[in-house]
């Protein structure tokens, strides 16, 4: 669930707005600067080859991203580590080069229609499996059908951009309608509701990525590096349970030359606390998230890496829960939090509080002026107007029959193990008991445990992130559409989807567009199946003499073009 680059690691952006020139079927179909680079990764990332050359044979970095992940399943990917992990062994129509560009990957040329809704892509005729297949069409085909009908595929709601995906998506059409075809072995047919300007951003995530029919259907494929077949720059050597992860080179993927991480150790590590000892007793080499009670002295490191604003931490409300089921208590419940003091004093860093769910930095409509500044804000953060915030707090709790908190069940706040969770929970927690009478507790759990109750609707109130895939304030929102595994609280509403739809069928850069995806803001904020805390970077550790490693705007760090430096 992150975005905005890593600034001191990456020299450009992903650029998939570039690909907006694209023209018709069998022309030249972006502008011919990215086109160059997007058919030919090679001369894409020649510079990157260059430098590899001058760099010691040491290429075996350890890194340490998180917990031990369920599966390698790109359909299960369940967050930033898991999808790097993916993007080390898969690659989809369109990957991120050393540069942190998006470029075309399994595909070679791209061509669209006219009014820019179908999409031919070719498919390099030297891309092959691990295994020494070749990759094909219909493995894409295969995979798209299959994690759109997989009840707990991640991101599948990215499917209703395509052609019937929506339909697809809620049963009422075959997922053989879906806008996806094999004319032949090297052709893929994308066709989609609307011209879309990210699409190619969007291709590069872990649910789009390619998958072998034969393959997937063997037991423990995922976890097993003897079934494991993928496509990507490395394929898994080994899984050592409750230890690490360690990918090797793959000489079958059809640009190895710039693969300069010859072999990579994930360390699988749960506490950020244990991450960061790891990382200082030189143990790792890269780790993240970071543990929050050292954040005012790491910000201060030169191995210390900021991005921009790349998440929305937030809390979840169960629709199933008999006293959060009242939008009063909800709403009561979000004025008591100063988000000011949240983001700021509670985690000795200097955040951003969250006056709405998307953060700033996306275009509004026509790519003129900042969405955030269109729209607004609709949680209040100044400290101003706190005091005035609980007084409408205590008002709304007596409306709903909890004057002072009286009457009102203890809640609890479900969190996975992490100190920055805890402590913005705890901190939450004491706003309410302070403000309002009530008494909540902190749930921590194993990150297995957490994903699990969230996944059966076990819990009260959860935390976590929103994190965007892709450059468009849309992919913050769709993560609160009905089929969403994102859409924790199970949040269903008539009127937030029928704004999405309503956004999905429409030119990307259209002021209609953009209306619906202010209204389905606008609409999120009025019923408050959630509410936003803070706005947060990407922030990782990285030693001074690995080269290579960033994350990039989809959140993910990438991991196959790292090197060290012998100095």
């Amino acid at each position: 669930m992150k975005i905005r680059m890593t600034a001191i690691l990456l020299a450009a952006s992903l650029t998939a707005a570039a690909l907006s020139g694209c023209g018709n079927p069998g022309s030249q179909p972006v502008s011919s600067a990215v086109h160059s680079a997007a058919v030919s990764s090679r001369t894409a990332s020649s510079a990157a080859e260059s430098a590899a050359q001058e760099l010691t044979a040491n290429t075996a970095p350890n890194v340490c991203i998180g917990a031990e992940p369920a599966s390698l399943d790109p359909a299960l990917s369940t967050g930033p580590d898991t999808d790097s992990y993916c993007a080390a062994a898969f690659e989809g129509l369109y990957k991120v080069n050393a540069a942190g560009q998006v470029v075309l990957g399994q595909a070679e040329k791209a061509a669209c229609s006219a009014d820019k809704k179908v999409w031919t892509f070719t498919l390099r005729s030297d891309a092959e499996w691990s295994d020494g297949k070749p990759v094909k069409a219909e493995d894409f085909v295969f995979a798209w059908r299959r994690n759109a009908r997989m009840a707990d595929a991640e991101e599948k709601e990215l499917f209703a951009y395509l052609k019937n995906g929506t339909a697809v998506l809620n049963g009422t059409m075959d997922v053989a309608a879906l806008g996806v075809s094999a004319p032949n072995a090297r052709t893929l047919k994308v066709t989609l509701n609307a011209e879309c300007d990210f699409l190619p951003q969007m291709l590069v995530r872990p649910i789009f990525m390619p998958l072998r029919k034969d393959i997937v259907g063997k037991k423990n494929w995922d976890r097993n590096p003897n079934t494991f077949v993928c496509n990507g720059p490395m394929k898994m050597a080994r899984w050592n349970v409750k230890s690490n992860i360690i990918y090797d080179r793959s000489n079958t993927y059809y640009h190895k030359s710039a693969v300069t991480a010859s072999c990579l150790t994930c360390t699988l590590s749960e506490d950020d606390g244990a991450r960061l000892s790891a990382y200082d007793n030189n143990e790792t080499e890269f780790i993240s998230p970071l543990p929050v009670k050292y954040y005012a002295r790491i910000r201060e490191r030169g191995d210390f890496l900021e991005g921009n604003a790349a998440s929305t931490l937030c809390l979840q409300f169960s629709a199933k829960d008999t006293v959060l089921s009242d939008v009063q208590v909800r709403q009561a419940l979000s004025l008591a939090i100063d988000r000011d003091a949240l983001a700021v004093s509670a985690t000795g860093m200097r955040f951003s509080a969250a006056g709405a769910f998307v953060p700033s930095g996306f275009t509004d409509a026509g790519h003129q002026n900042d969405f955030r500044k269109t729209g607004g804000t609709y949680f209040a953060s100044s400290a101003s107007g706190y005091e005035a915030n609980v007084t409408h707090a205590q008002s709304l709790l007596e409306q709903a029959g909890y004057s002072d908190g009286k009457n009102l069940p203890q809640l609890t706040i479900s969190i996975p193990i992490s100190t920055l969770y805890e402590t913005a929970a705890g901190a939450v927690a004491n706003m309410w008991k302070s403000k309002l009478g009530i008494n909540c507790k902190i749930e921590q759990l194993s990150y297995s445990a957490y994903r699990n109750a969230c996944k059966k609707g076990n819990f009260q109130i959860t935390m976590g992130e929103l994190i965007t895939a892709y450059d468009d304030p849309s992919s913050i929102l769709e993560q609160f559409a009905v089929d969403s595994r994102l859409n924790q609280s199970g949040w269903k509403d008539s009127s937030f989807m029928k704004q999405m739809e309503k956004a999905r069928q429409c030119s990307t850069a259209s002021a209609e567009r953009f209306q619906a995806l202010h209204a389905a803001e606008k609409r999120l904020s009025e019923t408050l199946p959630a509410v936003p805390l803070i706005f947060l970077p990407s922030m990782s550790l990285r030693d001074s003499n690995l080269n290579g490693v960033f994350t990039a705007e989809n959140g993910i760090t990438y991991f196959a073009y790292a090197n060290r430096f012998s100095g």
